[in-house]
């Protein structure tokens, strides 16, 4: 059915509330002073593709002592009806406060629409006891999402909540930059526990823009290191709206204010502007590009050659096998005037800026063993899991939040895990240096260890020369192929036992921080009692650092309060439900209990209820409910985005405003002069303009209702009735007689 027509008491008449009131002045059934229901197929049938039956079914009502007094109704239909599928009508669909509260917590926790109401259906026990459909959860959650970006704008309301986490603690650090017009330009932050944790894992850095994590398009820049679980860790982040220059000296500004301290290296794509950025801001401060970006680069600007496999084979060679800077510049000058690409080219270049990207020039540098941007990638890929790209800014800052307090209740496994559970490797007790690092490493970095004493297996040092205490082997290791395909390579080993120097020419130590297999061979040889102090990193030892006792709220403050409440009052109804299943006497003690409980309940919250008994099918009972149909519907027109736009109140002076694509600005100064197309656009925004082509014989497009406008935004069961609208012509046009004009609905 559908309200035919109503009538508003005089007192409400009188405080401004009105059928198309938003809020407080919004009509509801208890201020209606006569009331008229009609069936939907009602009417008359006037296009081929109408389900209109001209039924005349009705229901007519008026209100009399705080009730509604049935006058007259005619129940027939002149149609078939389907009880059975009454729960798919829109009069019937809604989502109760609790199942929806529930719905946005599983939408946070990054699980899907399709999962989320799978999770609802299995909890509600099939689809016969579902008040609403997967299209119904999928608009609601788009509802809170926009609701969320204008009801205060986004900007302002991530500027506030940034505002409410230096409250609750003073060592989160957030920062924002606005243009010209007071527009948010870039935005950065990071908490308490992140700053602590950059104290001990600064040394090496990962810096990434691939992410585009938000509607407006600004990219998501991660500051990545690695715990001493040689895991991922984040130490800030950022939101820019350009991946230029200005942009990133900017966020390594922010950086340098939020640590205290400068980078001590960093390793990024071949992102020209983040280069530039480093060399200007951070000079001096060791800067790598991403080796496999380098690769990726070389297939694409050599992969076309008629020679390209046999380039590819050398030029892998050199990078990973080349270990010396002066045998990597051999090689790769050979395979150029083999090739003919010496002074041109991709080859070239490459040669030109190899100090930033070959091995043979970093591995004497500390970098966790890091020599792509694969770390940053891999968290982009997991905030991606748990973000929405159509998110605005709060919302994505509250799933970024979410996302750290994951990653950080994993840190803490590992910690437990390292202190009380043993590694499930086997310990060579006999070896000295895997006996040391197992009591001292975390899980994680020993395992790595023993996969280096694994290799002893097949390495073998011969002593090539001693100059005094200094003992020089030469290490032989033959590498894990085809035994047809005998491979070995050969390293130098340095051991000075009196001052504990230990090198070996494949820095495994210096650039990963892990004793290579060679060395733990050439100190079996010379038989050390200990391992020099210096070889035990305390960046990958199992003990208690400062910051992970930080105290830090990855979590919205007031939205905490009321989930502790619904969390207290779903135990006590859990523990009451499991003692009512029991047995037939709980089980009536508890619905007695329950009914006497809801009545006293609703008069302390003052809802009326017509009657003793009620529609189970209809929220009722909830205020809170979602609706599906009628002005309180799930997808009120004034929750659309484009009416939130409308509404929304301007920004007061000082407030940061929220960032604009101005695409659009483009596209409309470009091709605004174009009549369709600005008809088009003045249509679908609303606006009331009477610059229209005076060729164009169509409706006039002030004349059509607001009701009428298509949006997939809105409930497509109140839709304008286009058959039944009277269409008027501009002055001047062909007479309405001597044209027909037909509209489709398909069309629309």
């Amino acid at each position: 059915m559908f309200v035919a027509s109503d009538i508003i008491k005089k007192e409400y008449k009188a405080k401004g509330v009105s059928k198309i009131g938003v809020g407080e002045l919004e009509a509801r059934p208890h201020m209606m002073d006569r009331i008229r229901f009609k069936c939907k197929k009602g009417g008359v049938k006037k296009s081929a593709g109408s389900n209109v039956t001209g039924c005349k079914m009705f229901v007519y009502g008026t209100a009399k002592n705080g009730e509604f007094v049935l006058v007259s109704c005619d129940l027939n239909h002149n149609h078939p009806l389907s009880p059975e599928c009454s729960r798919m009508m829109v009069n019937y669909r809604s989502i109760d406060g609790p199942t929806f509260d529930r719905i946005m917590i599983y939408e946070r926790a990054g699980v899907s629409i399709n999962r989320n109401f799978g999770t609802q259906l299995i909890e509600k026990g099939g689809f016969d006891n579902m008040t609403f459909n997967k299209k119904d959860v999928k608009n609601a959650l788009a509802v809170e999402r926009r609701k969320t970006m204008f009801e205060k704008g986004d900007a302002a309301g991530l500027e506030e909540y940034f505002k409410s986490q230096r409250e609750l603690n003073c060592d989160f650090y957030s920062s924002m930059q606005r243009d010209e017009d007071g527009i948010l330009k870039n935005a950065s932050w990071s908490d308490a526990r992140s700053r602590g944790a950059c104290k001990y894992f600064r040394d090496v850095i990962s810096f990434d823009t691939t992410f585009s994590s938000n509607r407006y398009l600004m990219p998501f820049a991660p500051f990545v290191g690695v715990n001493h679980h040689g895991k991922s860790i984040v130490f800030a982040a950022s939101l820019i709206s350009h991946e230029d220059t200005e942009s990133f000296v900017w966020v390594f500004e922010e950086w340098l204010k939020c640590m205290g301290k400068p980078l001590k290296g960093i390793l990024t794509d071949q992102d020209k502007a983040i280069g530039r950025a480093i060399s200007e801001f951070f000079p001096g401060v060791p800067h790598r590009l991403c080796l496999w970006h380098m690769l990726q680069n070389a297939s694409r600007n050599l992969g076309k050659l008629a020679e390209w496999k046999s380039i590819d084979t050398l030029i892998r060679t050199a990078v990973h096998d080349m270990l010396d800077p002066n045998e990597f510049d051999e090689a790769w000058c050979l395979v150029m005037e083999k090739y003919n690409q010496c002074g041109k080219g991709w080859m070239q270049d490459a040669y030109d800026n190899r100090r930033k990207w070959a091995p043979a020039y970093n591995r004497g540098t500390f970098w966790a063993g890091m020599s792509s941007t694969q770390r940053s990638e891999g968290m982009n890929r997991y905030f991606k899991i748990h973000v929405d790209l159509e998110c605005g800014l709060v919302q994505f800052i509250k799933n970024y939040e979410f996302c750290m307090n994951i990653k950080a209740e994993e840190e803490k496994e590992d910690n437990f895990d390292s202190v009380d559970t043993p590694p499930q490797l086997d310990v060579d007790k006999s070896m000295l240096a895997e006996y040391v690092f197992h009591k001292v490493y975390t899980n994680a970095m020993f395992a790595e260890v023993v996969n280096e004493r694994k290799g002893l297996t097949h390495t073998n040092v011969t002593k090539t020369d001693s100059l005094g205490p200094l003992v020089l082997y030469r290490a032989d290791e033959k590498l894990t192929s085809p035994h047809w395909r005998k491979r070995y390579k050969s390293y130098n080993v340095k051991v000075d036992k009196v001052k504990g120097e230990l090198s070996c020419s494949c820095q495994l130590f210096e650039f990963r921080g892990i004793l290579c297999r060679h060395i733990l061979k050439a100190m079996d040889v010379e038989d050390f009692q200990f391992v020099p102090e210096k070889y035990i990193l305390d960046r990958w030892r199992k003990q208690v650092r400062s910051y992970e006792s930080i105290s830090v709220s990855y979590y919205d403050p007031e939205e905490t309060k009321r989930l502790a409440k619904a969390k207290e009052l779903t135990q006590i109804h859990n523990y009451l439900r499991e003692l009512a299943i029991h047995n037939e006497e709980a089980y009536k003690l508890y619905t007695e209990a329950t009914d006497a409980l809801s009545i006293k309940m609703e008069d302390v919250v003052g809802i009326r209820k017509t009657g003793d008994v009620g529609d189970n099918s209809i929220c009722w009972w909830d205020p809170e409910a979602r609706n599906v149909f009628g002005r309180r519907r799930l997808r009120p027109r004034e929750h659309n985005e484009r009416a939130l736009k409308r509404i929304a109140q301007p920004a007061e002076d000082g407030v940061i405003k929220t960032p604009v694509d101005k695409r659009h600005e483009l596209i409309r100064s470009t091709y605004g002069h174009i009549p369709s197309y600005r008809a088009r656009q003045e249509h679908a925004n609303n606006v009331h303009d009477a610059r229209v082509d005076l060729s164009y014989n169509g409706p006039v497009l002030e004349d059509i209702l607001e009701s009428s406008q298509i949006s997939l935004s809105e409930d497509l069961s109140q839709t304008f009735d286009y058959d039944a609208f009277v269409w008027r012509k501009r002055p001047g046009s062909r007479k309405p007689d001597d044209v027909v004009v037909v509209f489709s609905k398909s069309l629309f």
